[in-house]
């Protein structure tokens, strides 16, 4: 991810970049946008910066939409960028498949919505905290680890839930759940070490099969203590359970904060293209 977080906005109307550019930067002023009207100067900016988001219309004074997307995927900065086409009119040139590359566009948006829900759709797939908090369900019954985690959480406005027992935080879920199909968590962190009866390999297994929340709905952060000078780290246990992502203690507030955004990022970005 850059630095600078950057979206780029090609659209060959003025008022329409203005009205997209100054919405956006009212509501995520920590964002760089960047707003042009042709071909020729988005490929410009594409070639010398990385962002995070494209958008872009089908029709352009210099080009077509379609044919920009495939310049843009060869650059090395932008290969990977989520681009969306943004148009009144996109079902005859995605139900003909007309590009080589389906992948090429991340997601398709409707014009007829109007700004406001573009300017939503762009914020929570790139989960920004304007309008989507982020809660964090935390399940840990070491005093000390917990009172380190939960004070960065603070220190950072990250709400959160903390159950010292894994039978806790499933009955959390399950409530959750029936108030919420979705869910109203974003993350889960467990510690791996919780009770004689069930650990946190155990709890995820049971979040992933049992109540159906996959990768995408919760995504979970494992923490594990470093292994020793004569052990490895059993990355086959970790993932096979259904983790995310694992974080090993004493946590790092920095390292904590940028695993926490990824995930939140994910979740975000799922909920974005699957309304």
């Amino acid at each position: 991810m850059p630095a600078k977080r950057r979206i780029l906005l090609i659209d060959s109307s003025d008022s329409a970049r203005t009205i997209l550019f100054k919405e956006i930067s009212s509501r995520a002023p920590e964002l760089d946008i960047i707003a042009c009207g042709s071909g020729k100067e988005a490929m410009t900016a594409v070639k010398r910066f990385e962002f995070e988001i494209i958008t872009t219309g089908i029709s352009l004074p210099d080009t077509d939409g379609y044919e920009l997307i495939e310049e843009i995927r060869q650059t090395p900065k932008n290969k990977d960028t989520a681009i969306f086409v943004v148009s009144g009119d996109t079902d005859t040139r995605v139900m003909g498949g007309g590009m080589e590359d389906t992948d090429a566009v991340t997601a398709y948006f409707d014009k007829a919505e109007g700004h406001r829900s573009l300017v939503n759709f762009i914020l929570n797939f790139l989960g920004t905290q304007n309008e989507l908090p982020v809660k964090i369900l935390y399940v840990d019954k070491s005093a000390t680890s917990t009172a380190i985690t939960t004070g960065i959480l603070e220190k950072n406005g990250i709400e959160y839930v903390h159950f010292r027992e894994a039978s806790q935080a499933l009955e959390c879920l399950q409530q959750d759940l029936a108030n919420d199909a979705n869910g109203s968590f974003d993350v889960m962190i467990t510690d791996l070490m919780l009770t004689s009866q069930t650990n946190g390999y155990e709890l995820i297994q049971t979040v992933r099969n049992e109540l159906e929340l996959d990768y995408l709905r919760l995504p979970i952060l494992l923490m594990t203590i470093e292994p020793g000078e004569d052990e490895r780290t059993d990355f086959t246990a970790i993932f096979g359970a259904g983790t995310n992502d694992f974080i090993t203690k004493p946590v790092d507030e920095d390292d904590l904060l940028a695993r926490l955004q990824t995930l939140v990022n994910i979740k975000r970005q799922s909920e974005a293209l699957n309304p």
